[in-house]
């Protein structure tokens, strides 16, 4: 799947690519440039605002909200086999033996599920829907830290969990991410899931990052740091040419996984 094949509708797909790359347009300029009705461009962005994928605004429509994350029972039914491909290749990338970093989220959560055919795994996680998945293996060490526990994805922040996760030195970060700006730049939406991330990213020697084609076109609020720090990025579809050309400048690895199987560009 292409870039330009977001939703499988070419003309919802350039129109999400046009509200990508310009931030805001009005219904008039969608409907010249997409060579179509004003009320047809009104179906089209009820129909993707609902998806989650852009934000509907009085006259026209925006990137989706940099602030509110979609609900995480959405985000655990959306793009669900893009997300199990990518989990599995990351398990795959990881050897047994290794002490990994996993942070919140429904990918990650993914990747958990993915690698619990391992052997001899330290697990340090602020997640506890990932400690609750591997701790039934009895081959794997999994530890959680201290922390205010958030009911809507039971993660755990504060200043104690990044006390905790800062004495230890993992051999892979496994996260994901809210947004990926053209300019490398990684985004998540809220402070204190951004700060343990970060915190994880400077103890880790490997950093393997799972996103999605929609994290392409999303927009959030807080950075936590760049594309090019990364070891590898683990996604269904390549992202434009400027995300390209810093994957290729800092040699960073791409694993392109699909239903079918993987594929290293």
């Amino acid at each position: 799947m292409s870039l330009t094949e977001l939703t499988g509708n070419p003309r919802h797909d350039q129109l999400l690519t046009l509200i990508a790359d310009r931030g805001y347009m009005n219904i008039d300029e969608l409907a010249q440039l997409l060579d179509v009705s004003t009320q047809t461009v009104r179906r089209d962005i009820r129909k993707l605002s609902e998806q989650g994928l852009i934000t509907r605004h009085h006259g026209g429509a925006g990137r989706a909200s940099s602030v509110v994350n979609t609900a995480f029972e959405q985000r655990e039914v959306s793009w669900t086999e893009e997300k199990k491909a990518i989990a599995e290749a990351i398990a795959d990338y990881i050897p047994d033996g290794s002490t990994v970093f996993i942070t919140i989220g429904t990918t990650v959560e993914q990747v958990a599920r993915a690698l619990l055919n391992h052997n001899h795994l330290r697990i340090i996680t602020n997640s506890l829907r990932v400690a609750h998945i591997l701790y039934k293996n009895p081959r794997f060490e999994v530890m959680v830290p201290g922390g205010t526990l958030r009911a809507h994805n039971g993660g755990i922040i504060g200043p104690a969990a990044n006390a905790f996760v800062s004495g230890f030195r993992a051999d892979y970060l496994v996260t994901s991410v809210g947004a990926i700006e053209n300019d490398g730049t990684l985004l998540e939406f809220d402070v204190n899931e951004a700060s343990i991330a970060q915190t994880m990213m400077a103890h880790a020697r490997h950093l393997l990052l799972a996103a999605d084609h929609t994290k392409y076109h999303a927009s959030a609020a807080v950075e936590i740091g760049n594309l090019a720090q990364m070891t590898a990025l683990f996604t269904d579809e390549e992202p434009g040419a400027s995300l390209r050309q810093i994957l290729k400048t800092h040699q960073v690895e791409v694993v392109k996984a699909c239903a079918g199987g993987n594929d290293s560009p």
